[in-house]
């Protein structure tokens, strides 16, 4: 088949094509108007770079920058952050919500003891709150978390503070969920309308030492990579500090802000990180910027809030480049469009090999017509970025489609009635729950900007449901990458 054949088939302008194979059947000119419909097991390869949306810092990027070239932190960060200065902040506390605890009251422990309602609770004491309208609580304190009511008042400071409020205080004055983690300051309840909600207050110094370990790899630091980790932390303190989300709190503790693990996840190679960087954020006019980050930017980044920048220190990342096969059906259930006719990129970014980032893309069935983003494709596709093309056929390396992802659900609690499964818990279920590909939940499930439908996280990546696809396993960072002002790696 020659270029301009491929070129009329796909209606992609020829210098789109340079690098670039978007394939389906061509139509000579002088034939049929209308493209044949690609049988829907015939295979597409698509291939891209990176994993992640690409705004801002790419975490391998920095790593790279960090363990090829010598670079500092400070550096790493000047390199992403085109345009903005390096400030700091001091003393800033956040109110952190516990996504995982929504619809719940607070039952907390402390080996060394704690205070609630203006009295001491003894060590091994349990604290239960239940937030009540007007910012108050009932406050029962128990012996043990299980054990007899020891007493129980009304107060209008729904807080549980430790025995002292000073940061970086030893592990057994940490406050403890009962049967749960670790916390660094305060824990309370409030209400959001008269859905219960649990949060964390804490300094921000304490916040970074349970996002850090979990936002980016501590190994790292093993292999010449302090720097990336003392960038993170940078990246991570701005993020935090720009954040206004609730009324109540400032913060989540999921991807869809930044994903924070209390204090059961710190590790003295990232707690290092940020204490060298304390204060540290990245800001523009004086004030911190959200200083977004993601994995991988396959070697460049996306533009936006900060200038695109070409990226060399992704080299090293295991998704610099990557592949993944389709079929025709699979792309023609994504977009809705019945049964595929075509495939075509329309717009690039022009930054990069391929000719950068999908900025159009256009498929077309029996059933009609799909134009949409790069990363609304990449959403349907639940492929890895924006920052690819799609050839006919297999290609070397080409991998098979994703196995769909596990459901999860707790068995209900004693006494409590049997919820009918969710269509996500269900596809959870299906490919293996905890034990499957996705590992053990890590959040709620959610919905999807305006409604869309639902999402669910895991260790191993996420489960999507719409009403028109059903539920569909994908990359996490696919989900994270629609999320408004998400600031995680995708």
């Amino acid at each position: 088949m020659s270029p301009t054949r491929r070129a009329i088939a796909l209606g992609v302008a020829p210098v789109l094509l340079v690098g670039v194979a978007v394939g389906v059947a061509a139509i000579d000119a002088g034939e049929s108007a209308v493209a044949p419909v690609v049988a829907s097991d015939a295979p597409f390869t698509l291939s891209g770079h990176g994993h992640g949306h690409g705004r801002g810092m790419g975490q391998w990027g920095a790593y790279g920058y960090a363990k090829n070239e010598g670079w500092s932190a400070e550096r790493i960060v000047a390199h992403y952050y085109g345009g903005t200065d390096l400030g700091e902040v001091t003393g800033k506390r956040l109110g952190v919500r516990l996504v995982g605890l929504d619809g719940k009251g607070l039952n907390v422990v402390s080996d060394a003891g704690a205070r609630v309602a203006g009295r001491d609770v003894g060590p091994g004491e349990a604290v239960h709150l239940t937030a009540t309208p007007g910012g108050g609580a009932g406050v029962v304190v128990t012996k043990g978390c299980d054990g007899e009511v020891l007493w129980q008042a009304a107060t209008d400071h729904p807080w549980v503070d430790p025995i002292d409020l000073a940061t970086d205080r030893p592990v057994d004055q940490l406050l403890k969920l009962c049967g749960g983690g670790a916390f660094r300051g305060s824990l309370g309840v409030a209400l959001e309308g008269t859905a219960p909600r649990v949060l964390n207050h804490l300094d921000i110094e304490d916040y970074l030492l349970g996002v850090v370990p979990v936002e980016a790899k501590a190994d790292w630091a093993d292999s010449g990579g302090k720097e990336a980790l003392r960038a993170q932390a940078i990246a991570a303190r701005s993020y935090a500090a720009a954040e206004h989300r609730y009324p109540y709190a400032e913060t989540c503790d999921t991807q869809d802000c930044q994903v924070y693990a209390g204090a059961s996840r710190e590790d003295p190679r990232t707690t290092e990180a940020v204490r060298t960087t304390a204060g540290k954020v990245v800001t523009k006019d004086g004030k911190p910027v959200a200083a977004e980050f993601s994995s991988s930017t396959g070697g460049y980044t996306s533009g936006g809030v900060f200038p695109a920048v070409e990226d060399l220190g992704d080299a090293l990342s295991p998704t610099h480049d990557w592949t993944q096969t389709l079929t025709a059906g699979d792309i023609a259930k994504a977009f809705g469009v019945g049964e595929l006719r075509s495939i075509a990129v329309v717009g690039r970014n022009n930054l990069g090999v391929d000719g950068g980032r999908v900025t159009e893309l256009e498929v077309t069935g029996t059933g009609g017509t799909a134009r949409v983003s790069g990363m609304e494709a990449r959403t349907k596709l639940g492929i890895k970025s924006d920052w690819f093309t799609v050839t006919e056929g297999l290609v070397p390396g080409g991998g098979p489609s994703p196995a769909p992802a596990p459901d999860l659900r707790a068995e209900p609690a004693p006494g409590e009635q049997p919820v009918a499964p969710t269509e996500i818990e269900r596809k959870y279920a299906e490919i293996g729950g905890a034990t499957g590909v996705l590992g053990k939940p890590i959040g709620p499930e959610m919905s999807m900007p305006d409604e869309v439908g639902k999402f669910r996280m895991f260790e191993g990546g996420a489960i999507v449901w719409t009403p028109g696809l059903g539920a569909q396993v994908i990359d996490a960072s696919v989900v994270l990458s629609e999320l408004p002002g998400t600031g995680s790696a995708g």
